[in-house]
């Protein structure tokens, strides 16, 4: 190419750069074309690159990273998996019929900061896509395909949390349809960029209620990896995995797990911890509830049991745990191995749910790990007890890996911002406001996350004698799952 027409076509990235740029300061923090330290960049240093889509590649998986941070803590509060004690996250999220848009109105990686990341990953794919590529001399074909797994991301969160959400600036609220709908569209151009892209398009077909669609793509997820693990990294530093702050950095652990799924906690001990995105266990558990659906028992089984074996596969990590288990009030929550726990009245006692602390060398799961037993799945020959196995397995495999919020039908806002400065949004509208079903309890206050009895101990310091062994939770959400026939595919 001539240097002029080398130039036209610097400038017009740098021209597009500007339209980025306009998405807000969080939109080129992390877009480093010139690889140096400064994590800031100029439409002149992306005019300057010799292969823009490789220069902004960095950002987009950053920004995947910081997407997938607040998901997961939003999804985990809000849902019955973890509830709130601390002043760090508003205790409102407890709440899922109170969430409003003021709280989800976050630029940051909080549980308050999910909307405006998945948009920030959908607009920098955008870019990148639509501006950059056509743009670029000589792209590379798995930097592209990558770019479209991030982008088919984005539309797959916008999806699965949001009833509704634009797609473009100013532009009209989308069902959660066809987010999904343009989420199969890059993933069938991402192909490339490996067996998490199966994956992704299981989880999106089950969404949908696709069941023979979400099985295909399992199995070939499957087929191309049968231990599957895709996990974004994190760092120390200009990186961080959002949830340790709350589960173990921050003096008050904010996120206390549901006193059932205490052995599963922290599942994140360090800055870095990945965040399981695509495993091999839900790939199972896709199989497994496709498999329930269509009354193929014996296969729901033998999908679980293959989910329960991997995940018991993945090991632990040793951590030095100084969490003393504390509610808001400072008054002590089950902390103990002797307390044994049922998931309503009516289910049965179960120990081994909770772990001595605080502790030194305490292992800890650190990619999945589930208190089911694929042994006695095996015996299961009931329906009902197969579906109950399979939300539980669901629950605890995938703890704070955002698919909860999903399986119980919550959808929240979109953030206050939207509603207030985009012309084609008013209050009231579809997205504007959480979508909570009817079988979520809304009595007593909240109500998936409290159990009986709560004073357990003697007193709230370290040396507090426990004087009850049994603890029982107010409600199983797994039990309200099977009782409402609640799966996409049925």
């Amino acid at each position: 190419m001539c240097a002029i027409g080398r130039t036209a076509r610097r400038g017009r990235i740098a021209a597009a750069l500007l339209g980025v740029v306009a998405l807000g300061a969080g939109a080129c923090d992390f877009i480093n074309p010139t690889n140096v330290d400064n994590p800031t960049t100029t439409d002149e240093d992306l005019a300057n690159a010799e292969n823009p889509t490789a220069a902004l590649m960095p950002g987009l998986r950053a920004q995947f990273a910081r997407m997938i941070s607040a998901y997961v803590v939003a999804t985990a509060v809000v849902s019955d998996d973890y509830s709130i004690h601390g002043t760090g996250i508003d205790v409102t999220f407890d709440e899922p019929h109170l969430v409003t848009p003021l709280l989800v109105n976050s630029t940051g990686t909080s549980a308050s900061g999910v909307y405006w990341n998945v948009q920030e990953l959908r607009a920098l794919g955008d870019f990148v896509i639509d501006e950059i590529v056509p743009e670029d001399e000589d792209p590379d074909s798995a930097h592209v395909a990558e770019a479209h797994y991030y982008r088919a991301m984005a539309y797959l969160t916008l999806g699965e949390v949001f009833s509704h959400a634009p797609h473009e600036e100013d532009g009209e609220p989308e069902p959660a349809s066809v987010a999904l709908e343009k989420a199969v569209s890059d993933l069938g151009r991402a192909a490339a960029f490996g067996p998490q892209v199966d994956a992704a398009l299981a989880r999106v077909r089950r969404l949908q209620g696709d069941a023979p669609g979400a099985e295909a793509a399992a199995r070939s997820a499957l087929g191309l990896e049968p231990d599957l693990l895709f996990a974004p990294p994190y760092d120390d530093a200009s990186l961080p995995n959002t949830a340790v702050f709350f589960l173990v950095v921050r003096a008050l652990q904010e996120m206390q797990p549901l006193p059932r799924l205490d052995f599963l906690d922290p599942k994140y001990t360090v800055r870095s911890s990945p965040v399981p995105v695509a495993t091999a266990e839900e790939m199972h558990l896709i199989l497994a509830e496709a498999a329930l659906a269509r009354g193929d028992l014996a296969a729901a089984g033998t999908g679980l049991e293959n989910a329960i074996t991997i995940a018991k596969t993945r090991g632990t990590a040793s951590f030095d745990e100084g969490d003393e288990r504390r509610n808001a009030d400072l008054s002590i929550r089950p902390r103990n191995s002797e307390i044994v726990i049922r998931a309503d009245s009516g289910g049965p006692w179960r120990p081994g749910l909770v772990v001595d602390r605080p502790a030194d060398d305490l292992d800890v799961p650190h990619t999945s790990a589930t208190s089911l037993d694929a042994d006695s799945v095996a015996e299961l020959s009931d329906a009902d007890d197969l579906w109950h196995a399979l939300w539980l397995a669901r629950q605890e495999i995938m703890l704070l890996e955002g698919r909860r919020l999903a399986d119980l039908g919550i959808r929240l806002p979109m953030m206050q911002r939207e509603i207030d400065l985009n012309p084609n949004i008013d209050e009231g509208d579809p997205g504007t406001v959480v979508v909570v079903p009817s079988h979520i309890p809304r009595t007593p206050r909240y109500a998936m996350d409290i159990y009986t009895p709560v004073e357990i101990y003697d007193g709230t310091g370290l040396d507090a004698e426990l004087l009850e062994t049994e603890v029982t939770m107010h409600v199983d959400m797994n039990r309200v799952l099977v009782e409402n026939e609640v799966s996409p595919f049925r």
